[in-house]
């Protein structure tokens, strides 16, 4: 008789491992988002004049200083609610376009301006930032990977 667990098993390692990193993924963008809207409604005035300063039009700092926290709470709210698919790729839009903005700032694109994200996160080097927006992009990939192939499975696609 063939042991089919065995043969079974590195699949299986993977399979926890992947899960576990998911939902590690999940919850850290969560509480990234999360807290980034945090910081911003808790010194709203403060998010205000770091958005007054942003090498932007007056219209798009205005139409920005209220979309940028509302996809981020809609990001966490999708991800807490189990609407991962749409939350992650909310997320995923705001970290793009969040990393594209530090790459500029970077390449001098932009003069130095105040970062308004809020918190601990604000007191990162410009460098420093954009390495952790990579990361999280890459978490974010890895979700969005997992839950496709997860419902791909669910529906006999794969």
């Amino acid at each position: 008789m063939e042991n089919t667990y065995s043969n079974r098993g590195p699949h299986l390692i993977y399979e926890k491992l992947a899960s576990y990193l998911n939902t590690a993924g999940v919850l850290l963008l969560i509480v990234l988002w999360s807290y980034a809207v945090f910081a911003k409604l808790a010194d709203l005035e403060l998010y205000k004049r770091q958005m007054v300063e942003q090498p932007f039009s007056p219209n798009i700092i205005l139409v920005l200083t209220y979309l940028v926290p509302s996809l981020e709470l809609l990001s966490a709210t999708l991800l807490i609610l189990n609407k991962h698919k749409l939350g992650l790729w909310i997320s995923l839009v705001l970290l793009i376009g969040f990393t594209i903005y530090i790459t500029l700032i970077l390449s001098h694109v932009f003069p130095k301006v105040p970062c308004s994200c809020g918190g601990f996160i604000s007191k990162m080097s410009w460098k420093n930032h954009l390495y952790f927006n990579m990361l999280l992009i890459c978490f974010n990939i890895f979700c969005l990977y997992w839950f496709t192939k997860k419902e791909r499975r669910l529906t006999g696609k794969e």
